[in-house]
């Protein structure tokens, strides 16, 4: 679909004076999941929470080089466990930047690993795991939708950090005017909804797409998210925890309508609110409702058409009184003339979300009312049936958003039993597999894996665009059980978890480097002290439509993204907002209850039915050897499906120790003693995960001299120390003295913690962090130690109780002294 306007943002004097306090503004110290707000150093991008041992693990090396590069995948222990040479991809149009792909997927070791490209840069640590990568997102990202609840107070006890506890916002929305007298004197009554995003308006189709989200996710999944799950108000009456949030965010929609006419089509304040804000001065704020709009309708009648539906089977009462407010709505779209948005004069403390085009609305609010009316078994089912075959958008699947609502409308058709024809069904499946294979394709085709074309401007909120795709892709992996989708869903994650353009986890609290920093009235401006609560999606680059001071112009579409601390002027590109949540938690959902699906099969893809196993490799050659490697070739094995891997082995005695793994015919063994010799072998491994017989075997000595990895000359020591503690959190400092004969450059120090202790702020150094390993890159000032020299990092962190200290350290691998 063509690209369009998103919002209409405005910029206020009070937004200037959020960023002086934002440059006043420590990072945040204390209590944190997150490391850094400011992006990855590294060349190499990687999903910085890690990869499934059956996943595609390919990670992007950005390079001028034109020849491929050695790539090496290291342990915990700085032990090399893999290495290969990268595919040179060129030019990547998305980013501008010239990238290399390294594929690592034949790696299933589980564990911490790093990525390292010579002469290039090393990842972050990120892990390797046999079970969920994301067991906590899904709760993390519902339960934005609790802290945005407005109406009544937000409680402690049901947010993840108590200090966001707060009075209700705008339980005034009780009784709003309409907006120049629109419709009269009549007060509408639009109290109980979500602050839609950086600002406090609720906006009827927004909530719309966001709703039917989280009500398709529950409809796929009726067991996810039970009753308890979430932690909220709600919990304990016996209902999912899922549908008890919609219904209290959805409550203000039937509100929206007066009592003849069309729907509102949205209720904000007067002026934009000041950022940052206060619960009394927000409240205090001149409020009503905009003027109507069809779409704003037909919004109304499709979500609580969606919602009687979902409720039936717990609360018939309450089924009934949405299902009357969806009928009544669907009846006023369908008598009025037809009024886009806008259309009349409206106040400017909102974004627009105008929309000329009612006809897929209508679809969409067509497709919901007849699901729910042939649930009910209600009498007019045949007027809605009528209502969706005779659409123009009958069955038509592509991108959709809040103002593109015809693939929403098909997707429930695929999810809720029906009686339409089975060829129609038939031709809509086949629509939405074309679609999701055609986002594979793009993935594909981009240098970063991103899900939309680098070839077009990146939109308003590119990354709901991107989850928006994954939940096409966790569709066509349901209808099918094809696990190419679920590898794309991850690959996706791959780019939403840092490995993009801007070296950047989009998902608070998650990697890292991950974004701190949101354009979030509240969250930003009253807690200046408190993190962002984990699980919420940022926006994400946008070069389509930039009416902000801090999202740059004249960069291409991926990095088209504002910087740290930019948060108040950002709304371009670093805003949050319900319809971007909701499809991260509808992904972050199916990862989770998919993730055995890509550990059980080891990386297969024609299944258990495979029992035939490669041929042999041919026996390896030498191809170079220096003082610490050896360049290994081999003739390529043959499969009846197809090799999907190689595993170098070396054979010391009846001893077979992995020693690379890589999907080519050429490997680089790393880590090698000087003027030592090594007998090598190699096998081949299919997609079901049969192995071949061994290769023949090759002798070959390493050349003399130098030191390799861990020798003498890589001496080191380290001192720890605990310079304060406070409850929950505290600071340390490391010394790292060089007591080897030369300079110790371009080090990387690691420790393991011992209780659940995380890094929150670092100075002199940039850590990662996997479970307790962490692992500390220098900056610029502290990269080079001279012999009998050392240098001090710094940092706040987090703990669940007293702070414990490491006891053991290691820089390149290789065992410091402790001091």
């Amino acid at each position: 679909m063509p690209s369009r306007p998103h919002h209409r943002r405005g910029r206020t004097a009070a937004a200037t004076a959020g960023v002086v306090l934002a440059a006043l503004l420590p990072l945040h110290l204390a209590g944190g999941a997150t490391a850094h707000a400011n992006a990855d150093p590294s060349p190499v991008r990687v999903n910085q929470i890690g990869y499934l041992t059956g996943a595609d693990k390919i990670a992007t090396v950005v390079s001028p080089s034109t020849s491929p590069l050695s790539w090496e995948v290291r342990d915990a222990g700085g032990r090399v466990v893999a290495s290969g040479i990268t595919e040179v991809r060129g030019h990547d149009a998305a980013s501008g930047d010239h990238v290399h792909h390294a594929d690592f997927s034949a790696v299933t070791a589980t564990g911490a690993h790093t990525l390292h490209v010579p002469g290039v840069g090393t990842s972050v640590a990120f892990g390797i795991e046999d079970s969920s990568l994301y067991p906590e997102l899904a709760g993390e990202a519902l339960n934005y939708f609790y802290f945005h609840r407005m109406g009544t107070p937000t409680e402690a006890r049901h947010l993840r950090y108590p200090a966001h506890a707060h009075d209700a916002l705008h339980p005034g929305d009780e009784s709003v005017p309409c907006y120049q007298r629109w419709c009269g004197d009549e007060r509408l009554n639009v109290r109980y909804s979500w602050a839609d995003a950086g600002d406090f308006g609720i906006y009827a189709v927004n909530h719309a797409i966001s709703a039917w989200t989280l009500l398709n996710l529950h409809e796929r999944y009726p067991d996810a998210h039970p009753d308890g799950s979430l932690n909220i108000p709600e919990s304990g009456n016996g209902r999912s925890d899922l549908v008890d949030e919609v219904e209290y965010g959805s409550r203000f929609m039937p509100g929206l309508l007066p009592s003849t006419g069309l729907a509102s089509h949205k209720v904000h304040n007067h002026v934009w609110s000041a950022f940052p804000t206060s619960i009394a001065e927000e409240n205090a704020q001149a409020r009503s409702a905009q003027p109507p709009s069809t779409n704003a309708t037909y919004a109304v009648a499709r979500t609580t058409a969606h919602l009687a539906r979902v409720l039936e089977a717990d609360d018939p009462a309450r089924a009934a009184e949405l299902w009357e407010s969806a009928r009544d709505a669907w009846q006023r779209a369908e008598s009025h003339p037809v009024l886009t948005y806008p259309n009349a004069p409206q106040a400017e403390g909102g974004g627009d979300y105008g929309d000329s085009k009612t006809t897929d609305d209508r679809y969409a609010a067509a497709v919901e009312l007849y699901l729910t009316a042939g649930a009910l078994g209600d009498s007019s089912v045949g007027t809605y049936r009528s209502a969706v075959t005779g659409s123009p958008h009958y069955g038509e699947m592509g991108q959709f958003d809040w103002a593109e609502v015809a693939g929403a409308g098909t997707l429930s058709l695929l999810t809720v039993d029906n009686d339409l024809p089975a060829a129609d069904l038939a031709r809509m499946r086949s629509g939405l597999l074309s679609f999701a294979d055609s986002v594979i394709g793009v993935l594909g085709n981009e240098g970063y894996p991103a899900a939309i074309p680098g070839s077009s401007r990146y939109p308003w909120g590119s990354n709901s665009f991107i989850a928006n795709r994954m939940l096409v892709l966790g569709t066509a992996h349901d209808l099918t059980g094809d696990t190419r989708y679920l590898r794309a869903m991850h690959r996706s994650m791959d780019y939403l978890m840092g490995n993009n353009a801007m070296r950047l986890s989009y998902v608070t609290g998650y990697g890292a480097f991950a974004e701190t920093d949101l354009h979030d009235r509240l969250a930003w401006g009253a807690y200046p002290q408190t993190p962002f609560p984990p699980g919420w999606l940022s926006g994400g680059p946008n070069n389509e439509l930039i009416n902000d001071n801090a999202t740059p112009t004249g960069q291409p579409a991926a990095k088209s993204y504002a910087g740290p601390d930019t948060a108040p002027q950002a709304w371009g590109s670093k805003e949050n907002t319900i319809n971007w949540n909701a499809p991260l938690a509808w992904v972050a959902t199916h990862l989770d209850r998919t993730a055995h699906e890509l550990v059980e099969d080891g990386g297969s893809g024609p299944g258990p039915g495979d029992t035939e196993p490669p041929t042999a490799p041919g026996t390896p050659t030498v191809v170079a050897t220096d003082t610490g490697s050896v360049t290994l070739s081999w003739a390529a094995a043959t499969d009846n499906v197809g090799v999907t891997g190689y595993r170098v082995l070396r054979l010391d005695g009846g001893a077979r120790t992995p020693v690379a793994s890589v999907t080519g015919t050429t490997a680089v063994v790393t880590g090698l003693e000087p003027d030592t010799v090594h007998t090598f072998a190699v096998e081949a491994r299919d997609a079901a995960g049969n192995v071949s017989p061994l290769s023949g075997s090759v002798t070959v000595r390493t050349e003399p001299g130098g030191n390799g990895p861990g020798a003498p000359g890589a001496t080191c020591a380290v001192a720890y120390r605990l310079t304060s503690q406070w409850q929950g959190g505290f600071q340390a400092e490391v010394t790292l003295a060089n007591t080897g004969p030369t300079t110790l450059s371009g080090w990387s120090l690691s420790w393991d913690f011992p209780g659940g202790e995380s890094v929150s702020n670092m100075w002199g150094g940039t850590a990662s962090q996997v479970g307790g390993r962490v692992t500390v890159s220098p900056m610029d000032y502290t990269a080079n130690v001279p012999s009998g020299g050392s240098v001090t990092i710094g940092f706040v962190g987090s703990a669940p109780g007293t702070a414990g200290v490491p006891t053991a350290f290691a820089v390149d691998g290789a065992a410091c002294a402790v001091e």
